[in-house]
C-alpha cells in the first residue's frame, strides 16, 4: 500500500511537474509575441521618423 501510494503521489507530482512546464511555456510564447509585437511597434515608429525627415529634407531644398 506504501508503494502504490508513493507511485502515485510521484505520479501526481511529475504530472504537477508537467503542467508547470506547459504553463512556463505558454508564458514564454506569449512574451515572444509580445516582443514581436513591441519589435513592430518600433519598425512603425522608425519608419515614420524616417518619412519625416525626408519631408524635413524637402523643405530645406524649397527654402
Amino acid at each position: 500500500m506504501i508503494y502504490l501510494g508513493s507511485k502515485t503521489l510521484y505520479s501526481f507530482g511529475s504530472y504537477l511537474i508537467s503542467y508547470q512546464l506547459s504553463a512556463f511555456s505558454y508564458q514564454l510564447s506569449a512574451l515572444s509575441y509580445q516582443l514581436s509585437a513591441l519589435s513592430y511597434q518600433l519598425s512603425a515608429i522608425s519608419f515614420q521618423l524616417s518619412a519625416f525627415s525626408y519631408q524635413l529634407s524637402a523643405f530645406s531644398f524649397q527654402l
